[in-house]
C-alpha cells in the first residue's frame, strides 16, 4: 500500500505546476483525489484499516516533501513541494488520524520550513476569510468552527506526543523548546496564540487555549506587557456599566489560571507601584472586576492548589485530559479544568 501513495505523489505532482496548490480550489481537488485513493485502498485490501491507510498517506506526503527538500540541499522549494504538507494536514484531520507520532512528525516538518503555525491558527482566531487578508492565502477549512475543532485536534496530538519546537526568544536571546500551543504567530507580531486570542477578545478560544495548557503569562513572546495587564488596559477605557462582556469574560478566564498578578512599573518600590496601579486600575477593583488577593495579598489556598496541579499536568503534557483522570469529585475536576470559578 505504501507504493500506491508514493506513486500518487510522484506522478500527480510531476504533472502539476509549481504553483498548482496555491489556490484553495486546487488543494481541495487534490485532497478529494487522495481521499478516493485512500478509500480504494481500504476497500481493495481486506487487511487494511482506515488508520493504516491514512497513516501511510500522510507519511508518503511527508516523505515526498523531504525528498524534494533533500534534492535541493535541505532547502524547502516551497510552492507545491511545501503545500503537500497541508494536503497531509487536511487528510489527517478529515479521517481523524489517531497516530500522534505521525501527526507530530507532520507538524515538525511544517515548523521546520515556516517557523510558525499561523496557517492553522489564524482561521480559528479570526475566521476563515481573515487569513487571505492577513497573510495572502485562503484557509483550507470550511468555516471558523471547523478550523477551531482542527486546532483542538492538533493540540491533542501534539500534547500526546510531547512535541516541542525550538524557538529563539528575543527577550532572553536564547533558544528554548516550546510546545505547539506556544509557537508564535508571525503575522501577529510574533505573539503567542493566547495573546492573539485576547487581543481578538475571543473568550471561547481563550478558554480552549488555557485548558490545553497555554501559559497565561505568555513569556518570551516579546510583547512586554503581560496578557492580564493588556486586558486591564482595555477595560480601563470603559466605565461601569459599559464594560464589554466578551472582554470581562477574557479577564475572568485569565484570573482562573493565575495565582498572582505582578504589579507593573518596575523598578519603582512596591508602595509606589501599588499606588500607581490603584491610580490607573482602582476603578476596576471597586467595580468588582478584580479581587485584591492576587494583587496585594496572598492567593487563596484553593486557587494556589489549582494552579499548582495544573502546572504539574502541563509540564507532563496531560492537559486537559489529565484533570479527568485524577481521583477527585467531578466538581473539583471541572474546577481544575477552569470550567468554573
Amino acid at each position: 500500500m505504501e507504493y500506491v501513495f508514493d506513486v500518487f505523489f510522484d506522478e500527480c505532482f510531476a504533472r502539476m505546476e509549481r504553483s498548482g496548490l496555491l489556490s484553495r480550489a486546487c488543494r481541495r481537488n487534490t485532497i478529494s483525489h487522495l481521499n478516493s485513493v485512500i478509500a480504494g485502498c481500504i476497500e481493495g485490501r481486506p487487511t487494511a484499516t482506515v488508520q493504516l491507510a491514512v497513516g501511510l498517506a500522510v507519511t508518503a506526503a511527508i516523505d515526498y516533501h523531504n525528498r524534494m527538500r533533500g534534492d535541493n540541499y535541505e532547502v524547502c522549494l516551497m510552492g507545491k513541494y511545501h503545500n503537500v504538507l497541508y494536503i497531509a494536514l487536511r487528510i489527517a484531520w478529515d479521517w481523524g488520524l489517531d497516530d500522534s507520532a505521525i501527526v507530530a512528525r507532520l507538524l515538525g516538518e511544517i515548523y521546520r520550513c515556516e517557523r510558525t503555525f499561523e496557517r492553522l491558527f489564524l482561521g480559528a482566531l479570526f475566521g476563515c476569510n481573515a487569513p487571505h487578508f492577513i497573510a495572502g492565502w485562503k484557509s483550507d477549512f470550511t468555516d471558523q468552527d471547523e478550523n477551531l475543532r482542527a486546532v483542538v485536534f492538533f493540540l491533542h496530538h501534539a500534547a500526546r506526543a510531547r512535541t516541542t519546537f525550538p524557538l529563539y526568544s528575543p527577550v532572553t536571546q536564547q533558544w528554548r523548546d516550546v510546545r505547539f500551543i506556544e509557537v508564535p504567530i508571525e503575522s501577529c507580531g510574533r505573539a503567542a496564540p493566547l495573546r492573539v486570542a485576547l487581543q481578538a477578545t475571543a473568550p471561547d478560544l481563550v478558554l480552549i487555549l488555557l485548558r490545553h495548557g497555554a501559559d497565561p503569562c505568555c513569556p518570551d513572546d516579546g510583547a512586554g506587557t503581560s496578557p492580564v495587564l493588556s486586558v486591564l488596559e482595555k477595560l480601563a477605557e470603559y466605565e461601569r456599566p459599559g464594560y464589554p462582556y466578551q472582554l470581562v469574560s477574557c479577564l475572568r478566564l485569565l484570573l482562573r489560571a493565575l495565582t498572582l498578578i505582578e504589579l507593573p512599573y518596575k523598578p519603582h518600590p512596591y508602595p509606589v507601584r501599588r499606588e500607581m496601579f490603584l491610580g490607573k486600575y482602582g476603578r476596576l477593583l471597586a467595580d468588582g472586576l478584580l479581587r485584591p488577593d492576587p494583587l496585594f495579598g496572598v492567593p487563596s489556598l484553593r486557587q494556589y492548589c489549582r494552579c499548582t496541579i495544573r502546572g504539574v499536568l502541563r509540564d507532563n503534557c496531560q492537559l486537559p485530559g489529565g484533570t479527568r483522570r485524577l481521583p477527585l469529585p467531578r466538581k473539583l475536576q471541572k474546577y481544575l479544568d477552569l470550567l468554573h470559578d
